[in-house]
């Protein structure tokens, strides 16, 4: 699952780790990757990726039911 972008690797901690600290029932277990991808001329972001979830397709749509962005990312 991919839970958004951004343009530091710190900042991809601090957005993972705020995201699992309010959706801890989801993702208590699940650890996150920061993913480094150079979309050329728009720069540098990083993904924040986690997995792999077995069952990632319900995690995925309660987080988007909880306003977190959301996609499985294969």
């Amino acid at each position: 699952m991919q839970l958004g972008s951004v343009r530091s690797e710190e900042a991809a901690q601090r957005e993972w780790d705020r995201i699992k600290r309010a959706n801890s029932d989801l993702l208590g277990s699940v650890s996150a990757t920061p993913i480094r991808a150079d979309v050329g001329e728009k720069g540098v972001f990083y993904r924040i990726q986690t997995g792999p979830i077995t069952d990632a397709d319900r995690i995925c749509g309660e987080l988007k039911r909880r306003n977190i962005g959301c996609i499985i990312a294969r």
